[in-house]
This record gives C-alpha cells, structure tokens and sequence, in this order.
C-alpha cells in the first residue's frame, strides 16, 4: 500500500475511531467535574469585574480631584480655599479635616468641621514635636500632612487607613499659604488706605472744608517758597486762591495733579521752580498729608506722650464708675488670650499696650455719651468715632508701638456687622481681634446705670453662642481655654487685691 493510501485510510479509518472512543471519556469527565470549570470561569470573571470596578473608581476620584483642583485655582481668598479644604475630606475618605497654621514651634487651628462634634477631638494647638505621637484621636486615627515649608498643614480623622496623594496636598496647601500671605500684603495696604481716609474725615471734622484747604495749601506754599497757588477742581472749579504781596508779577509755573483725588495745584512765581522744590512738592501730595517722625524708643518725648495717654485713660476711667479697671480686665484678658495662642513676646507687649489704650478715643462728649441709659441714634453715631478718634491720638507713637489697628478696630465683628468699616472675618488683625475679646467680656460683665453686669459663667456661655458672629471658632475656643484661670485673675482685679499687685 502507498504512502498516499495509508494517510488516506488513517485519516478516513483510524483517527475517526480514536476521536469518537475518546470522546466518551472526555464527555463523561466534564460531566463529573463541570462545577471545577464553573469555579475556574466564575474565578477569572470576579478578577474581571474587580479590575474593572477599580479603573471605575480610580476613574471617579481621579475626576473629583481634577473638579477640586479646578475649583480650587479659582479661588484668591484664602477664606473660600479653607472652606474648599475642609470640605476636601471625601476626596480621600476621611470623616473630619483640620486646618492648622504654624507659630513658632506649635500649630494653631484655622478652621475644621470637628470643632463641635463630640466624637472627635480637633485640638486648638498642636506641638511641632508631639504632631508624631499624635497618631489617635478617640476612635479616629489622624493623619497629618505638612506642606513643604512646614506652615500649613492638614489633620485627617478617619476611621481606616488613608491612601493620601502627598505630592497634591503639598501643592495644594503651597497654593493656600501664598494666598495667605498675599492677603497679609493686601490687607496691610488697605488698613493703610483707611487710615488715610479716617484721618481726613477727622481732619474735615474738626475744621470747616475752607479751612482745611487754606491750611493744605498754605503749607505747600511753605515747601516751595513760591509767590502764590490756586486750587482747583479737574474740571476748573476754583476753590482757595492763595496770594502773597509780591506776587503781582508772578506767572503759572507748574501744575499738579494731585493723585486719586478730584483737584489740581497750581503754583505761580515770578521765575521758575526749583526742580528740588518740585520734587518735595510731588512727594508731599503722593503721602497726602502723612509725616514721619524721626524720634526713638528711648525719646523723652515718646515715652512723656505715653505717659500722657495713660493718665488720660486712668482719667477717663475716674471720670466714670461704671469704667473703673475697666481697661485693666481688657488688658488681662487680652495678655492670657495671646499667650494661649502663643504670640511672641514682641507681639504680646504690643497688645498689652493696645488693649489697656483701646479706649482712649472717648474723650470730650462721648464721657457725657456713655453715662446715658438710653442712647439716641446721634449718640451711637458718636459713639462709633471712638475708635477713628483714638487711633489719631495713638499715631505719634505707632511707628514704633505698633498699636493703631488695636484701638481702630476693636469693635470690629467676625461676620462683618461691626464698626467702623465693617471688616469681617480674616480681614480683621489678630491683635484687634483678641483684644475684641476682652473688650466684650469687660463690657459684659460690669455693672451699668441701667442694667447689671453679667457673672463670669453667663460671659461664658454667651461667648461661646457668638461663634462665628462676632468672634472666629479660634478666638472662642481659645478662650474657652483659659477661662477658668481667667476667672481667678479678674476676680482679683474687681476685689482690689489685683490692683494692689499691678
């Protein structure tokens, strides 16, 4: 038989044969142990089906990062990022979010959605070395991340083992301290451009407008030695002419356009300015009107002017029973608030010395004012000049105890409801806000002519419901923090034994 016939027949013949009697076995084997298959199929399908729920997953937070990352670099107030940064806690399955800035060598709580919840302790400061012990709070593990500059950092507590994306979060709180200290920058000038305008409203106060423009241009005169001036609106209005004698044959030399204000200055001589007397003269109306003054902290005069200011306090306080020690509790109370912040000593001086002059504006008819039972509404409005008249009387000194922004914005309020320019929240500085603090509790909790001061506990209790109104979460907690000591030191204070100490 041919190579070609015995294939033909083994194809045709034997192979069919040899499928067909194996077949029955393999059949009978599937049959017996089908569930195996089932098993292996069904084991290589949940494989399947977690890879695929994963990729969903890592797909959806991968967006909700990108949504929040969006919407945070459309955010330029540092307000709006914490709140965009305690809200963060889904994004990486923590229950709670703590935010903490760094002063010296302790983190001090911004903001959290843990302050009031009774399962979970979000402390108001944490030690820079006790954060790697601080790994459990109650039932909640914590976890802390720490930007690369060490002065934000954020506090996680959660029930399970976070997977944090540090690199993001280094980013992120990166992004928000800039944002801090640009607000810093930002809100330094604008405390400055409302001194300007406090200053000039007061100005105006005291004298008439005619007078006020006779004593502007009269010493500009002085600066320039030049033989007369006009001032004029920008549109030609004349206001104050200003001529000397000899002046009969002077011409216009040089007109000034005084900046962000609706007039012009021009200068008449009988020869031509001096490029000296012209460049003084563009410097003093770009400070308008503000002055420096060259005297150190050891000036006979500075420290006779604060002398003065403290014997005007003392007598403000004599003039009126109701305000006795009154300026001693603040200051007490404010000295405690700032040490439990831990302020620098630098710091706390300075806001022990604000807070016992931050009433120093009641002078003239508002001691009359504050001795009525009922004020009327042109007394309130009186009574809001206080902190615009103190902050004049304070300046000689600020250059050098930096205390104007105590005395002009202590009656400020965290939602914004305060006086005199409604500042809120972060916008106020930390000194006037502390010293807000015991301005209120000192107010609260002495007697009146028509109402008696409150007890130390009822203080408490209406502090603590004025959370996020008139007080920000860290001044409240803070001072819920050292309130028991407190008591001991004012009760002192009202029973005389303190003032025999001071």
């Amino acid at each position: 038989m041919s190579i070609f016939e015995q294939s033909r027949y083994y194809l045709n013949e034997v192979l069919p044969e040899i499928i067909f009697s194996n077949a029955e076995q393999i059949n009978d084997f599937f049959a017996s142990f089908w569930f195996v298959f089932l098993f292996i199929a069904l084991f290589f399908f949940l494989i399947v089906l977690h890879l695929f729920r994963k990729n969903l997953y890592l797909q959806s937070k991968s967006e909700e990062l990108s949504s929040f990352l969006k919407e945070l670099s459309l955010s330029n107030h540092r307000h709006d990022i914490e709140k965009k940064l305690v809200a963060c806690a889904k994004l990486v399955q923590a229950t709670y979010v703590a935010i903490y800035e760094l002063r010296g060598e302790t983190y001090i709580l911004i903001e959290s959605n843990a302050t009031e919840k009774k399962d979970v302790n979000a402390p108001l400061r944490v030690g820079r070395k006790t954060l790697k012990t601080f790994t459990k709070s109650g039932n909640y593990r914590v976890t802390s991340v720490v930007n690369s500059s060490q002065n934000i950092m954020l506090l996680f507590f959660s029930h399970q083992l976070l997977d944090i994306n540090y690199g993001i979060f280094d980013i992120v709180l990166s992004y928000y301290e800039q944002i801090v200290n640009r607000f810093k920058l930002e809100g330094g000038e604008k405390e400055s451009n409302l001194s300007k305008s406090a200053s000039v409203a007061l100005m105006k106060l005291q004298m008439d407008k005619n007078e006020f423009f006779k004593f502007f241009v009269a010493l500009v005169i002085k600066i320039t030695k030049a033989q007369g001036a006009k001032l004029y609106t920008k549109d030609g209005k004349l206001i104050f002419n200003y001529e000397m004698e000899s002046s009969v044959n002077s011409v216009l030399q040089k007109v000034f356009y005084i900046r962000e204000t609706p007039y012009k200055l021009e200068f008449y001589d009988s020869k031509p300015l001096s490029l000296e007397s012209l460049t003084q003269v563009g410097s003093f109306l770009d400070m308008a009107g503000s002055f420096l003054i060259n005297i150190d902290q050891k000036s006979a005069m500075v420290q006779n002017y604060l002398s003065f200011l403290k014997f005007t306090n003392k007598a403000i306080e004599l003039e009126n029973k109701y305000y006795k020690n009154h300026s001693l509790i603040v200051q007490t109370l404010s000295v405690e608030l700032a040490k439990s912040l831990f302020l620098s000593e630098e710091e706390i001086d300075t806001i022990s010395l604000g807070a016992s002059l931050h009433d120093i504006g009641m002078i003239g008819e508002l001691l009359a004012v504050i001795n009525k039972e009922k004020f009327e509404e042109k007394d309130m409005n009186l009574i809001k000049e206080h902190p615009l008249v103190g902050a004049i009387v304070v300046e000689p000194v600020c250059h050098l105890y930096p205390i104007e922004n105590i005395v002009k914005y202590h009656h400020e309020r965290f939602d914004g409801r305060g006086y005199p320019f409604g500042l809120k929240d972060s916008e106020i500085p930390l000194d006037a806000q502390i010293v807000a603090v015991g301005e209120f509790y000192a107010g609260i909790t002495s007697d009146r002519s028509y109402k008696k001061g409150k007890t130390h506990e009822e203080a408490v209790e209406e502090i603590k419901n004025l959370r996020d109104k008139m007080f920000s979460s860290v001044m409240v907690d803070a001072f819920l923090d050292i309130e028991e000591s407190l008591k001991i030191k004012i009760d002192k204070i009202k029973t005389k034994k303190g003032e025999v100490e001071e």
